[in-house]
């Protein structure tokens, strides 16, 4: 019988401006860019059904949701650091989303922004990332992170 995929395991690497990969610490949840075309209505007077056709392939929106950890520079998760540097530069970073399995999706994407979120009592500080792909995703079986 086939098996789900399990989430525990999962890793996220957010790739610098030099080129290095670096792994995303106190991820909660990813949603990956979900692209879709868009409709391009081409029904005419003279139809008896609705006629369309579909619009360049686009990379859409996603979410990354992570713990916050502390500014200071000693224990501050590097990728966070990142995120936040892609946020505030405006350009594009590549994401990639390690299954447990070892297969990998990696995504072109714009961060389109860095929250603060859920500060209640008993609670810890996260952030939901918006994000915005940019491309195609690339599929792989053995993702090797860049030094």
């Amino acid at each position: 019988m086939t098996q789900p995929i399990t989430t525990t395991g999962t890793q996220i690497y957010i790739r610098n401006t030099s080129g290095t990969d670096i792994e995303l610490n106190g991820h909660e949840s990813f949603s990956p860019p979900n692209g879709e075309r868009n409709e391009k209505p081409r029904t005419t007077l003279a139809d008896d059904d609705e006629v369309i056709a579909l619009g360049i392939k686009r990379g859409g929106n996603g979410s990354l949701t992570i713990f916050h950890y502390e500014d200071d520079s000693n224990v501050r998760d590097p990728a966070q650091v990142e995120l936040e540097a892609a946020y505030e530069d405006g350009q594009t970073r590549l994401i990639t989303w390690v299954l447990p399995t070892g297969s990998y999706r990696q995504y072109t994407v714009y961060v389109k922004n860095f929250p603060f979120e859920d500060g209640n009592i008993d609670a810890d500080y996260k952030a939901t990332i918006n994000l915005r792909s940019t491309g195609p995703v690339v599929k792989g079986t053995s993702f090797t992170p860049a030094p």
